[in-house]
């Protein structure tokens, strides 16, 4: 299975102050893989004036693929393991 990314998207200065960075919407993103872009026919400017970023200070960003975490597999690897001799029955006396 090929790796899936998102194209991240930062306005600047200040984008963090409404939540950015956020991932654009499928929309407005071109690509495949780690080689995506911004689709020009997307309207970049509303999308960010949306979120309460002031339209007339969008003047840079800045934009970055990244890789889309595979939860369940994360989930595997916080698996932990014990053997009967670890386990501490409930009443038990732990000093023995």
């Amino acid at each position: 299975m090929a790796d899936e990314y998102e194209l991240m998207f930062e306005p600047l200065p200040g984008g963090w102050k409404y939540g950015f960075p956020r991932a654009l919407p499928e929309e407005a993103v071109m690509g495949k893989g780690a080689d995506l872009q911004i689709n020009p026919d997307f309207d970049t400017v509303k999308w960010v004036a949306s979120f309460g970023f002031p339209e007339g200070q969008i003047y840079k960003w800045k934009t970055w693929p990244e890789k889309i975490k595979d939860e369940a597999a994360e989930k595997m690897g916080d698996l932990k393991f014990t053997t009967a001799g670890d386990y501490i029955y409930p009443g038990s006396d732990c000093q023995q």
